[in-house]
């Protein structure tokens, strides 16, 4: 990062007549009533943000201040190209922005703080830095460098899930953007939720690095504090989607002043103006003019073909390796998890074998194992929901990560997968020895391998489901409700129940979906072969 930090680029944002309108929501009995009672006519629009100039330099900070429902976040994120205006342009460097183009070189830093607990600071940037420089042989100089840069030095090996203060939190998340090396820098309430010294810091550091780097910093705050105040070189206030005053804080004096107002000596100019914001925006101030481009602006933006070919900076295999080892060190320091698994798989093991122990191979005794492990196969595909709560609080770091071009999906799911193949091939071991001879199974290490290799099978298939339902499910307690819909019906449909026979045409579909089929291969090959192939009936089974 720090190597190519004094060849960068700058960026001079500037923002003309932005205005953005909530969708309207109309109804067809509102269309219908219009049509009966009155003429139909569009409703007036619904303005968040009307009329909105800025401009944005570099070296420089800009503030947008205002109160809850201002419009800020929506404004920030149109300059982050997150949302696209109802109206107005965005130049960059007096050329139209492109979207796709300035994602390149921008990074947005949301408000809440999403990292993963069981890694250390420096293990946090570490992986970042190594998948977007694959090619620098030295990750712990830039590691080393962005901490001291964000004062961070003495929690270099602090796990994040403790020992970090909120201030220090958000100051990781800064530092994972600034990995990207971005020319322009939009953060979304950087101080929310911080003590006043925890907020100072992280302004000071935003300071630093904006001095330092010469980048263009667009953040949205509540009501900063004088102190605060003095980290910022430029503020843009806004009353309900309006301009109220853009300019230095000196400057804001002087509107003040000019619209008859006296700002008090026991407060500063911008927390007087917020007192008396209301009366602002009734008096009407001028909104700052469309702002026009620059003719001293010569730095053009990157050409397209260099920011949007090249996405991802790492090879698939280099990115599936990275990955792989932030699992496993996941997975490793989660040990409550890991011993939860081990002993629940033996428990529950010893428990059904010794119920179901030397069942025997007659009818009664084939009858006793389809309910052995039709349990099997409840208790394993239910087991794995205790990591749909992980899943789910993952969510967010792998959208940021993958959105942000750190690597690709597939190389995700894929180093998922392959770092739970040991650790569930294990839990599948330590089940099948609590329980295959107990129940007095099939006696050949055939016969005890498939047993092991289909558990083995199953419960990657359920850490699958689990993985799959996590990134479709809102939050955990619709998650678990799915799950428990989803394995209802693939239990009943399994065939142990009701046989496919026997199925309405329009339902037979979910019985080749169920996850519960695998009891029946279970059942032909881990007993004997004369007493397995036949039904509960007595006649040969077909599955």
């Amino acid at each position: 990062m720090e190597e190519s930090s004094p060849t960068l680029k700058t960026y001079k944002i500037t923002a003309s007549s932005i205005s953005y309108t909530k969708p309207s929501t109309i109804t067809t009995t509102t269309i219908a009533a219009s049509f009966l009672f009155k003429p139909c006519t569009a409703p007036p629009p619904n303005y968040i943000l009307r009329d909105v100039s800025l401009t944005a330099s570099p070296s420089q900070i800009l503030a947008i201040v205002g109160p809850s429902g201002a419009g800020k976040s929506t404004l920030l994120d149109i300059l982050a190209a997150r949302t696209s205006p109802t109206s107005g342009t965005i130049l960059l460097n007096s050329s139209p922005i492109n979207p796709s183009s300035f994602r390149k070189i921008s990074a947005y830093v949301p408000q809440h703080d999403h990292c993963l607990p069981q890694l250390t600071v420096s293990e946090t940037f570490a992986f970042t830095a190594g998948l977007l420089h694959p090619k620098t042989s030295d990750i712990a100089a830039i590691v080393a460098a962005l901490l001291a840069e964000l004062r961070l030095t003495h929690l270099a090996h602090t796990r994040l899930a403790h020992g970090l203060s909120g201030g220090e939190r958000r100051r990781v998340s800064i530092g994972l953007s600034l990995l990207h090396d971005p020319a322009v820098l939009l953060l979304d309430e950087p101080t929310s939720g911080l003590d006043s010294y925890s907020a100072f810091n992280v302004m000071q550091t935003l300071r630093s690095i904006t001095k330092t780097h010469h980048r263009t910093v667009i953040l949205s705050i509540h009501q900063p504090s004088f102190k605060i105040l003095s980290t910022i070189d430029r503020i843009l206030l806004l009353s309900k989607g309006t301009v109220v005053h853009h300019g230095s804080l000196s400057s804001l004096q002087a509107f003040l002043l000019s619209n008859g107002f006296t700002v008090p000596q026991q407060l500063n100019s911008l927390e007087y103006a917020m007192e008396i914001l209301s009366q602002l925006h009734e008096s009407n101030p001028i909104t700052p003019p469309s702002l026009p481009p620059s003719p001293n602006d010569t730095i053009l933006p990157p050409p397209e073909n260099k920011t949007v070919e090249v996405r991802y900076k790492s090879t698939r295999i280099h990115e599936i390796i990275n990955l792989y080892n932030r699992f496993w060190k996941i997975i490793y320091r989660t040990k409550q998890l890991l011993l939860t698994n081990t002993l629940q798989a033996l428990g529950v093991g010893l428990v059904l074998g010794t119920i179901y122990i030397n069942i025997g191979f007659d009818k009664t005794g084939m009858e006793k194992r389809l309910g052995l492990f039709a349990f099997t196969l409840t208790f394993l595909l239910s087991s794995t929901t205790e990591t749909l709560p992980i899943f789910i609080n993952e969510r967010p770091i792998l959208l940021r990560e993958t959105s942000s071009g750190v690597y690709r999906l597939s190389s995700y799911l894929i180093a998922n997968t392959l770092v739970f193949l040991p650790y569930l091939l294990a839990i599948a071991i330590v089940y099948s020895v609590s329980v295959y001879f107990l129940v007095g199974l099939c006696a050949t290490w055939q016969a005890f391998a498939y047993f092991v290799l289909v558990i083995w099978v199953i419960v990657l298939m359920a850490n699958s489901f689990v993985l799959f339902l996590s990134s479709v499910a809102p939050n955990y307690i619709a998650g678990t409700s799915l799950v428990t819909i989803l394995l209802a019906g693939f239990f009943l449909f399994s065939g142990y129940f009701l046989s496919k026979d026997s199925m309405p045409k329009y339902w037979v579909f979910v019985h080749y979906f169920s996850m519960y089929k695998p009891a029946w291969s279970l059942d032909v090959m881990c007993c004997k072969r004369e007493d397995s192939m036949r039904g509960r009936d007595g006649q040969t089974s077909i599955s």
